[in-house]
């Protein structure tokens, strides 16, 4: 915040007037700066807000102060657009309209993003899930991002901290419902402060907001809207992480969810979420063909809502094709001399050399090109374009005809 006249200062501000709410401040800062709606609400011109609701409040309020509290508290201060914003928020239909930081939340745009959220009464399983998860995925260089609720959000997150001395980690990132002063639960102090030192703890609540019930469902948008996969570890039926889950489908973001037992009251959620085409995960490798296909921008099956709920499905109604079988495009391998390879590039070539007429696994295309997850991703996403591929539910197969 560079000083009392700066419009992080006035967004604050803003941000902090008694009744004020992540909805009512987005409309008074819908076509006004924060400086020009704070003058406006302060000499009781602003048409959002007609009857002056916010007009003692705003005049009681010392712009100049709340800067200097926000600097000692060491919290930075995010408008869209503006330095340490997040890029993939810009345009969402639900981003905030200023966003509070602990940490550098520059690190949300060095690479892939994953949430994993659950339940905060979760098991012992599903704790050590969400921490293996969590802590492979970021040694594979996948920002983590959850709630640091208590759970599988404190699980996803320690998971990462807990390797993080020891290996390379992607930095993790938090979004929480409190204002950032307002350490919630407070058994996880410390782990805010370990998640704020490696990557940034996010708020849209300003300064002094306690934890209410009905800041928590309105967090999670943020929490999707950050990630380019969602995996919910364990949730009950009508669990709030059930929340980021819609949320995240609303956005075509790909929903995942890691199995559990039919007779765990903690699994149901995510039970019915497979049920209803969710994509199943059984460690991070799952995770990682999902984000691989998702951030090459497919519109296969992992970004299409399945016909019983938000969730892409991954199954395969035939033959996912045999990882033993030889490489190449046809019986006994070698490239298939029908298919024209001219302007392709060299991925592109060696997957469509991979396929026949037989729907095959992505797995299956990684084991017979030996691509990495990207490139593999990337060049079954063009030959489906270039109508070379035709894809379905989980599957890829060469077009029946020979271009």
């Amino acid at each position: 915040m560079r000083g009392p006249d700066a419009p992080e200062a006035h967004a604050a501000a803003l941000a902090g007037l008694a009744g004020m709410t992540p909805v009512r401040l987005a409309l008074l800062t819908d076509g006004f700066a924060p400086v020009t709606a704070w003058r406006a609400l302060r000499a009781g011109t602003h048409p959002g807000d007609p009857r002056r609701r916010f007009l003692l409040d705003a005049r009681r309020t010392d712009v100049e102060g709340v800067a200097r509290r926000y600097a000692a508290a060491g919290v930075t201060v995010a408008l869209p657009g503006g330095r340490g914003y997040p890029g993939m928020l810009t345009g969402d239909p639900g981003a905030p309209a200023v966003l509070f930081a602990l940490g550098d939340p520059t690190v949300l745009d060095r690479g892939p993003r994953v949430a994993v959220v659950g339940t905060r009464s979760a098991t012992p399983y599903g704790r050590q899930v969400a921490s293996e998860l969590a802590s492979d995925l970021a040694t594979e260089g996948v920002t983590i991002v959850s709630g640091l609720a208590r759970g599988i959000d404190a699980a996803a997150h320690a998971g990462v901290v807990r390797v993080a001395d020891d290996r390379d980690v992607a930095p993790p990132v938090a979004v929480v419902g409190t204002g950032l002063d307002e350490v919630y639960p407070a058994s996880s102090k410390d782990l805010w402060a370990e998640v704020a030192g490696r990557g940034a703890v996010l708020s849209e609540s300003p300064l002094g907001t306690r934890a209410l019930p009905r800041v928590f469902p309105a967090r999670n948008r943020i929490i999707a809207a950050l990630s380019d996969v969602v995996v919910v570890v364990e949730s009950h039926y009508r669990g709030g992480s059930l929340y980021t889950a819609e949320a995240a489908a609303r956005r075509s973001i790909p929903v995942c969810a890691v199995p559990g037992s039919v007779k765990s009251a903690s699994s149901s959620g995510t039970n019915a979420l497979l049920v209803d085409g969710c994509i199943p995960v059984r460690d991070a490798a799952d995770v990682l063909v999902a984000l691989a296909l998702a951030r090459a921008g497919c519109d296969g099956p992992l970004r299409q809502p399945g016909p019983h709920g938000p969730c892409g499905r991954r199954g395969n109604p035939s033959d996912p094709g045999d990882p033993s079988d030889p490489p190449g495009g046809v019986p006994g391998g070698g490239p298939d001399p029908a298919v024209d390879t001219d302007g392709l590039s060299a991925p592109e070539r060696s997957v469509l050399q991979a396929m026949d007429d037989t729907p095959l696994a992505f797995e299956t295309i990684l084991l017979r090109t030996d691509l990495s997850i990207d490139a593999a991703a990337r060049a079954c996403d063009e030959l489906v374009r270039r109508g070379c591929v035709v894809s379905g539910p989980g599957w890829w197969c060469r077009s029946r005809f020979d271009g």
